[in-house]
């Protein structure tokens, strides 16, 4: 049976800070990502209960949040129902690398200079 795939990147952002934390990029055979988003809660939930998961949470000082399952993701992309592969990076943490967040809609250029001259 041939299923469809997607790729959805997941954005972390640090509240007051205007670069991302983490960028998480995870292929999957969902149709939509709030059905990804979905699935990863309900499983971390559940593997929270399991000593490896417990294990995770200690190592992350008691919380998990998406940077924490960017460090996990080789190990949770297989255990993670329709999720196929998870790679992530930190943009904060490269100097080479930044990212912006921009608003989709914002107008680059104004009607007189979208009007072609003569």
């Amino acid at each position: 049976m041939n299923q469809k795939t997607n790729k959805t990147i997941i954005v972390g952002m640090t509240f007051g800070e205007l670069e991302p934390a983490t960028m998480i990029t995870i292929t999957h055979t969902y149709s939509a990502p709030g059905e990804l988003l979905e699935a990863i809660r309900a499983y971390v939930r559940e593997w929270a209960h399991t000593d490896e998961g417990r294990r995770a949470r200690a190592e992350a000082c008691g919380g998990f949040n998406w940077g924490d399952l960017a460090e996990w993701g080789t190990v949770l992309r297989e255990k993670i129902p329709g999720v196929l592969d998870v790679t992530c990076f930190y943009p904060h943490a490269n100097a080479r690398l930044t990212a912006a967040i921009v608003d989709h809609d914002e107008s680059l250029m104004t009607v007189a200079e979208a009007v072609a001259p003569g």
